[in-house]
């Protein structure tokens, strides 16, 4: 069971990874006239509809109960071309350990010992959880990642605008440069969520505004039960080509739950599980994550293995390739969100990061470290430095710590997180 109680350090959890017996939603409902059944429809239709198109050759289960389709890996495109990735050299962030500060990498489901897998030439697709989602959206609140927020900018970043007992929650930073990726290193907590419909995250993003609307890619950790049915952390990938407006196929929207993504590795995908997670306190586990524009396609990798990549043409429309995310990013930003779910009353008591305030530090702290931007085509990175955009939405809730450029082997890193209101 996942509780939390107070100590002299802040909150503290007892951890769970199953997630099991966590409350459903501890405030008062404000919104009872939810059309659950329509939007079950809506969803078994649409998601039973896109499983129905894929060409599965095998479904395994993992140890966590996912169900993964195994698909041929050229059936994602008609003509069955799959792109090449950047050099494999590439695909690992450039670091050295700390000897201060001891971490591992954590094990995604598919390489624990044992795993069921897919015949050779297939790659993973995660099988949607439909019987253990909520309903609470339609189908086109489900898909959307600012459930219909409108949008507030920052500099030259643009977020879901934050709101008083409701909307999106952040402690981020970022930094305006032309740049074509990004990489960092994550730590790996599971983060208490209040309500199935909030949702706890750690990111990169990289986007391009030169057509005076957001455009994005964006992917880290998050928790969120009413997109994956538990509650535990998952890996994200997710793309927005016009400001967040519209998420649909070849629009923008998480993972696979929208056409988009080109699945690549055999072992890790979008929606995968990590073990172990990381111990307030104790040990600590770390998810490493990079895009890099690359011959037409934005590649993301994690734990040094090109995963896929979403292809540039997706942001180019009729537009010329020079204004698009389709040839550069001109806005690179590391940051912790929290969507506070608006039919439930109240400031949410959902984690940040572990869910301690950055001044707690190392072991205790989330955090994200070696930030470094690619400044030119080929994969040359600097250290990021997004000490301009700093910005707490809520910091008796939530809150960053900056150390970038710091001279130390984690080059530029943060800590950031907090418990919530509770």
């Amino acid at each position: 069971m996942k509780q939390t109680k107070e100590t002299s350090f802040g909150p503290f959890h007892n951890d769970d990874e199953a997630g099991e017996n966590r409350p459903f939603e501890r405030r008062k409902i404000k919104r009872p006239r939810i059309d659950y059944e329509r939007n079950r429809r809506e969803l078994y239709e649409y998601f039973e509809g896109r499983l129905a198109r894929m060409q599965i050759v095998k479904t395994t289960t993992t140890p966590r109960g996912q169900s993964i389709d195994w698909i041929p890996i050229e059936s994602q495109h008609p003509q069955g071309r799959i792109a090449t990735p950047p050099p494999a050299k590439l695909a690992r962030a450039s670091c050295k350990p700390d000897r201060e500060r001891k971490e591992r990498i954590a094990i995604p489901e598919l390489k624990i010992r044992g795993v069921e897998r897919g015949p050779s030439g297939t790659v993973p697709v995660l099988r949607k959880k439909l019987a253990a989602l909520g309903y609470t959206r339609s189908l086109k609140g489900y898909l959307s990642k600012t459930h219909g927020h409108r949008i507030m900018r920052l500099g030259n970043q643009a977020y879901p605008a934050p709101e008083e007992d409701g909307s999106h929650r952040y402690a981020s930073s970022g930094q305006s440069i032309f740049c074509f990726g990004g990489e960092g290193q994550l730590s790996c907590f599971d983060p208490y969520t209040e309500s199935s419909d909030d949702f706890s995250l750690i990111q990169i993003g990289l986007s391009n505004s030169d057509l005076g609307f957001l455009q994005t890619v964006e992917a880290g950790w998050q928790e969120f039960q009413d997109l994956t049915g538990d509650w535990v952390p998952h890996l994200f990938t997710y793309y927005t080509t016009n400001g967040y407006s519209d998420d649909g196929d070849n629009k923008g929207g998480y993972n696979r739950d929208v056409d988009g993504w080109v699945q690549y590795d055999d072992s890790i995908f979008p929606g995968t599980t990590f073990t172990p997670y990381s111990t307030r306190g104790g040990a600590q586990f770390k998810i490493m994550i990079k895009y890099q524009l690359w011959e037409g396609n934005w590649w993301f990798a994690c734990q040094g293995r090109w995963v896929g990549y979403y292809p540039a043409s997706l942001f180019m429309g009729d537009q010329s390739v020079f204004s698009t995310l389709g040839d550069h990013a001109d806005h690179i930003g590391f940051w912790g969100e929290i969507f506070d779910s608006d039919d439930v009353e109240g400031r949410t008591a959902s984690d940040m990061g572990s869910g301690y305030f950055p001044n707690h530090g190392w072991t205790w702290s989330g955090y994200m470290h070696n930030l470094l931007a690619q400044t030119n085509r080929g994969g040359g990175l600097s250290n990021y430095d997004g000490s301009a955009e700093i910005y707490e939405s809520d910091p008796d809730m939530y809150g960053i710590e900056s150390h970038f450029n710091s001279g130390s082997s984690w080059r530029s890193y943060v800590y950031l997180g907090g418990p919530g209101a509770g």
